[in-house]
């Protein structure tokens, strides 16, 4: 049923997507909400983030982790995930330990802005919610 759906996403602006009813069933994403939210994302992987069009992403109760999430900041410097104004992952594989995310623990990682490449976007990182929780708000330059 998901799968069979998914193509209209596209015509959606927000989607919540409380739970896969069948594990076994791997969703398609044919097209994209302009925002989604999914409360039990363990099933969310680093390939469907990288796959996402959204404007705005929150992921509960995710498996992504600091190496992951170092990729995903990593690609949007580089000009990756246009339409991304936010993005917040809750997991608990986001540790402040020796795995560092665009080179720092999260504490470093606080309140720092960062910008794209190109320098047509800024990016503020938001850790202070507790470990376990990455919030990224991006703005464009003035």
């Amino acid at each position: 049923m998901f799968n069979q759906i998914s193509d209209k996403f596209g015509l959606v602006k927000d989607l919540e997507i409380i739970s896969l009813a069948n594990p076994n069933v791997t969703p398609v994403f044919a097209s994209w909400p302009q925002n989604v939210d999914i409360p039990c994302s363990a099933w969310f992987t680093l390939e469907y983030l990288f796959a996402c069009t959204c404007t705005t992403i929150k992921l509960d109760k995710s498996h992504l982790g600091n190496k992951d999430l170092d990729k995903v900041l990593r690609k949007w410097k580089a000009g990756g995930f246009p339409n991304l104004e936010r993005l917040k992952v809750y997991s608990h594989n986001i540790k402040n330990n020796e795995t560092t995310i665009l080179g720092m623990n999260l504490r470093e990682l606080n309140g720092m802005v960062i910008q794209t490449d190109d320098e047509s976007k800024k990016a503020t990182i938001n850790t202070g919610y507790g470990y376990g929780c990455i919030e990224m708000c991006v703005t464009p330059f003035d």
